[in-house]
């Protein structure tokens, strides 16, 4: 479920999440600053685009869950070494500064996946099957934030989740700065 009302995307479809929040969509000013983060590599911005996250911590879904663990999605390291940092890694850890929750890289990207931009939600889904993996399990009842920069379908957030609630999470949300 995306925004405060149901998603189409949602539709039809099991999800390993509780819920799926993002702070604004993935248009104007918004979108062109995501860009900027990702894509042009400017780190500067992870303190303004978690600030939009913190936001978003209090969306309905979000006021009064206690988080033991704050997650960031991984980036294969390839794609890292590229990029020159993660951005859900600086974005995660606005959100444990505030929180004063820890944040913990248990995932991994087992293998270099295709760009998720501009595949069909199917392809998304058969892109990231095997992955992810996570790296201490197990979890047994352990509530997480899974944090992200941007969701389209929700695949990547689902999958991460998966691994993450087979090790034994006993809960995973995800919180995005922006959904397209």
């Amino acid at each position: 479920m995306l925004g405060t009302s149901r998603c189409p995307n949602c539709d039809g479809h099991s999800w390993h999440l509780s819920t799926i929040v993002a702070a604004c969509r993935y248009e104007g000013v918004a979108g062109e600053l995501i860009k900027r983060f990702k894509y042009g590599r400017d780190p500067t911005l992870a303190p303004l685009l978690g600030d939009l996250l913190l936001g978003a911590m209090n969306d309905p879904r979000l006021v009064g869950k206690e988080f033991d663990i704050i997650v960031p999605v991984p980036l294969h390291r390839l794609r890292e070494r590229e990029r020159e940092f993660n951005q859900s890694d600086l974005l995660a850890a606005r959100i444990g500064k505030h929180l004063g929750c820890p944040v913990k890289n248990l995932l991994k990207r087992t293998r270099a996946t295709a760009p998720q931009a501009g595949l069909s939600r199917e392809e998304r889904m058969e892109n990231l099957e095997g992955a992810f993996e996570v790296r201490k399990p197990p979890l047994a009842g352990v509530s997480m934030l899974l944090v992200d920069d941007v969701t389209t379908t929700g695949a990547t957030l689902d999958a991460c989740a998966a691994v993450l609630m087979e090790a034994g999470a006993a809960e995973v949300c995800a919180v995005v700065v922006a959904r397209g």
